[in-house]
This record gives C-alpha cells, structure tokens and sequence, in this order.
C-alpha cells in the first residue's frame, strides 16, 4: 500500500500546484471536460459527490446565511448525509 500513498501523495501535491490547478480549470472547462462532469454527476457516486462539495463550499461563499440554509435543508431533503 505504501506505494499507492505514494502516488496519491505525488497526485494530491500536483492538483495543489499552481500548474495542477491550471491543468484541471483548462480540462474542466473543455467540451471533454464538461462531457466527463456531466457523465459523473449522472450517477448516484457523483450526485453524492457533488453534493458534498456544495455543502464544504457553502461555507466560502459570500452570500446570505439563510440563503446557504435554504440549500443545506433542500439537500438534506434529497438524503445528502453523504457516504
């Protein structure tokens, strides 16, 4: 398993570099790109997914308490506990 950590490490520093971030906003914002979000968040695994980082980012966003509420409650509703 260690080398695996390895790899997920070496993964993980890249996607924090400045390079990463640069990489992953240029293919997320390609029509390949918005083809593989669109096929993830069609399944149930990035439905949770998505939901989960909805919820993290909520935290980060300038916008009303009760408007970042109004979004946590609507997810709860669809069962966002999360894995």
């Amino acid at each position: 398993m260690g080398a695996l950590d390895g790899i997920q490490g070496m993964v993980a520093a890249y996607l924090i570099s400045p390079k990463g971030q640069e990489t992953m906003r240029n293919f997320l914002s390609s029509p390949q790109g918005k083809d593989a979000i669109d096929a993830y968040l069609s399944t149930p695994a990035g439905q949770d997914m998505a939901r989960l980082l909805l919820l993290r980012a909520l935290d980060s966003l300038d916008i009303a308490d009760a408007v970042k509420n109004q979004i946590r409650t609507a997810l709860a509703e669809k069962g966002t506990t999360g894995p």
